[in-house]
Formats: structure tokens, C-alpha cells, sequence
């Protein structure tokens, strides 16, 4: 009975070692895709994909995969393809004259697709953005310096205001954004803030001032930024004779440190050595007095 039941455990483990040795290879990945929405300054539209997947509970970027852009409408027709970078970004720069397929309401939509390998799954994303258009306009009146933002989109051929979006104002600085102040906008799609007038600068007084609507679900993130001289004139370079720990010369001090601190370590040296020869010496002259004696 015993010998029975063992021989039936056997034939059954044989069978499901095949099936579970296909399941593994067919077993793929599913790949997390997200898109992204960009108008710049020069009003260039972006789409980017970010694609990456989870292996062994860390997250890693889908490099060398290519992306297929399709149109989002009932056409699907291929707008581009691009490949992922080593951060598991596509990029895809939309031709000027890419109008809205959403009919009157000025939406734009997008799909992208990835078609799969042997172990990443096939995966698609889809994005659908109004097209929006935002002005930044900057003015001083009695020294008193305002950024002033007007945003809206296009339907049907006229303009209509963007309401209640945030607009966030910034200024570039060496390592971040420094922000300056949230605009909402008002019923006119416009919005202002004052500017301060304390900033720094470059040599001329240069500002760059960045107004930008931020991962919008609606619009994306829209960008506008402007250079104008409304800082207080700096001058960042360093002077030749100027002696820092990231100059090609050192500082005295810690020159003088340094000198010291060696002159100690080959002093003891140098007396070490001194010494030795002293202690040879020493012994040749006692060795010849012990003959003598």
C-alpha cells in the first residue's frame, strides 16, 4: 500500500515538473508606465514615458525598450517611437501643427505602447491634456516690481480663460527653485504677485523668473520664464589670489599646519637615524677597548 501510494506521489511530481518549468518561462513582468505631459517656453510639447518594474521588491527603469507613441483618437495612427534612456525615459517632441482631436474642447490625446520582450509584459499608457497657452508678462511701476500671468485654452476657435489653477512663480537659483509665491488664477484666467527686490543676482543683475502650473491633470505642466535685470548685481568669480580649500592654492594656515606636522614626523626620523648610527658607534668603540683590555 505504502509502495502504491509513493509510486503515485512520483508520477504526479513528474507530471507537474514540465508544467511549473513552463510556467516560469512564460511568466513575465508586468512593467509600470506612466506619462507625462510637458509645454515649455518655446511652447514645444513633450510627452515623456517612464517606464520601470519591480524585480526582487526594488524598483528598476526599463532601459533600451522601444516606445510607440500612437494619436489617442479613433484613428490610433503612429505618431513616433523612441527608445528608453538609462533612467527608463522616452521623450517624443510634438510638430507644431499636431491640433486637438477632442473636437471643440481642445484636448489632446496620446496613447503609448510597449510591446514586450521575453520577460517584460506588454503594457500601454494613455494621456488626454487640454492645450493650454500661458502668457508671463513683467512690469515695474515706481519701483515696484509685478509678475503678472495670464493663462487659457483654445475651443472652438476662441480663448477661454483658465479659472482656479495654481500657478507657482520661482527663480532659479545654483541647487534649487526658489520660490517666490503661488498665483491662483481669477475669472479672467489672469493672476499678479509682487516681486522682491532683494534677490541676487548675476554680474548684471540678471533674473531668470520661471512661472509654471505643475502636473496638472487637466493641463500637464506648463512653463514660461523670462530674463530681466531686476536682481542686485553680484559677482560669483573668485579672485586668482583668493586662497580656498577648492582653489589651486592652498590657505596659509593650513600650509603652516601641514609644514609643522611634517617637520615633527621626519624629525622623529631623522633622530631615530641619529641614533642607530650612535648606537653602532658606541658598540665599535667599547668593542675595540674590551680587545685592548
Amino acid at each position: 500500500m505504502n509502495k502504491k501510494l509513493i509510486n503515485n506521489v512520483l508520477f504526479l511530481a513528474l507530471l507537474l515538473i514540465p508544467a511549473l518549468a513552463l510556467h516560469s518561462q512564460t511568466t513575465r513582468v508586468n512593467p509600470s508606465f506612466v506619462l507625462r505631459y510637458f509645454r515649455n517656453t518655446d511652447d514645444r510639447r513633450i510627452i515623456q514615458a517612464e517606464v520601470s518594474y519591480t524585480s526582487d521588491k526594488e524598483t528598476h527603469p526599463l532601459t533600451g525598450a522601444e516606445i510607440s507613441l500612437l494619436n489617442g483618437s479613433d484613428r490610433r495612427a503612429l505618431i513616433a517611437k523612441a527608445m528608453t534612456d538609462d533612467k527608463g525615459v522616452a521623450r517624443f517632441e510634438m510638430s507644431s501643427d499636431l491640433k486637438p482631436d477632442g473636437g471643440n474642447s481642445g484636448t489632446l490625446n496620446f496613447i503609448a505602447e510597449f510591446s514586450g520582450n521575453d520577460t517584460i509584459a506588454q503594457a500601454a499608457s494613455e494621456i488626454s491634456v487640454r492645450d493650454l497657452k500661458m502668457e508671463l508678462t513683467l512690469t515695474e511701476v515706481d519701483s515696484i516690481k509685478n509678475v503678472s500671468v495670464r493663462a487659457f485654452s483654445m475651443e472652438g476657435g476662441n480663448e477661454k480663460p483658465v479659472v482656479g489653477e495654481t500657478v507657482k512663480v520661482y527663480v532659479p537659483r545654483m541647487f534649487s527653485m526658489l520660490p517666490i509665491g503661488d498665483l491662483t488664477l481669477d475669472d479672467s484666467g489672469s493672476a499678479s504677485i509682487e516681486f522682491p527686490s532683494d534677490l541676487p543676482g548675476d554680474k548684471e543683475g540678471n533674473l531668470v523668473i520661471i512661472a509654471k502650473i505643475e502636473d496638472n491633470s487637466t493641463y500637464g505642466t506648463i512653463e514660461k520664464r523670462e530674463t530681466i535685470k531686476w536682481g542686485t548685481p553680484t559677482d560669483y568669480s573668485v579672485p586668482v589670489t583668493h586662497r580656498a580649500l577648492w582653489t589651486s592654492i592652498a590657505p596659509k594656515w593650513m600650509i603652516y599646519s601641514l609644514s609643522v606636522l611634517l617637520a615633527g614626523v621626519w624629525g622623529h626620523y631623522l633622530y631615530a637615524i641619529i641614533s642607530l648610527i650612535r648606537i653602532r658607534i658606541d658598540a665599535k668603540r667599547r668593542a675595540k677597548e674590551e680587545y685592548r683590555a
